[in-house]
């Protein structure tokens, strides 16, 4: 990255930041929060393809293909260490009660897989960091129904990163979430994410989901390829089993 685009990126962060502290969530893209150039088009080849993305019984919707990783992350001040988490099982999620595996890609191995999870944790503002967590990375393949209906992950921060879309609709929306628990009436944002759009936002604060996929005119498919991330409570992974630091792959620099 050049001094340039380094000095862009950090101002962009900055202004997230910002926004999470006012609002509570922000839209950005890309380029912006210093992600390479190849990157889109990179994990799109690798990664959102037959042989890796999946269908695993019980996954809603139906049509869903999907793989995850869970990355631990260490902070030392501005310095950042990632490692694979040693499991990516999924505890009562989306309504289906019980645990869950998916098809694992250990993203760690792939350089653009760290520059990915680097960029991500930086959004988070300095002062809600945890020194030490889990980022969940979900690779959602979909081709009606992104989501049931509006509904909350129970982790601090949710990312949406659109790799590509094939036709109109899943236009993503946040409801602000009354002392009660209840929905306001009017979303706070309506907007389809375009490929490269990047959405953080504080998961208790909103209900969040996206309207279905609209085929092309005069087509019968429509496609959404999404990274859906989690910045994890420590109640997720880190308070239910031992957390093993030898024998994993460790990646340490700045973003």
């Amino acid at each position: 990255m050049s001094e340039k685009s380094a000095l862009s990126a950090a101002e962009e962060i900055d202004h997230i930041w910002a926004l999470l502290r006012r609002q509570g969530y922000a839209v950005t893209d890309d380029e912006a929060i210093g992600l390479p150039s190849q990157f889109r088009e990179h994990f799109s080849r690798a990664y959102f393809n037959e042989e890796t993305l999946k269908h695993d019984e019980g996954d809603w919707p139906i049509d869903r293909k999907r793989a995850r990783d869970v990355i631990r992350y260490y902070w030392f001040d501005s310095d950042l260490e990632l490692e694979e988490h040693d499991r990516i099982t999924i505890m009562n999620r989306a309504g289906i009660a019980g645990e869950r595996e998916h098809h694992r890609i250990p993203l760690l191995k792939d350089a653009l897989g760290a520059a990915f999870a680097r960029a991500l944790l930086h959004l988070v503002p300095e002062e809600r960091r945890q020194p030490d967590g889990t980022l969940g990375v979900n690779m959602f393949r979909t081709y009606t129904n992104v989501v049931e209906s509006p509904h909350q992950d129970n982790e601090e921060f949710i990312i949406l990163y659109v790799l590509d879309r094939i036709g109109s609709g899943a236009t993503s929306y946040l409801y602000e979430v009354t002392a009660d628990g209840d929905a306001m009436p009017t979303p706070v944002l309506e907007q389809q994410l375009n490929p490269g759009q990047v959405l953080i936002f504080e998961d208790k604060r909103f209900l969040h989901g996206a309207t279905p996929l609209e085929p092309p005119p005069g087509e019968a498919t429509a496609r959404r390829d999404v990274l859906v991330c989690t910045v994890d409570y420590r109640a997720t992974y880190l308070e239910q089993a031992p957390e093993p630091r030898c024998g994993i792959t460790v990646t340490r620099r700045g973003i």
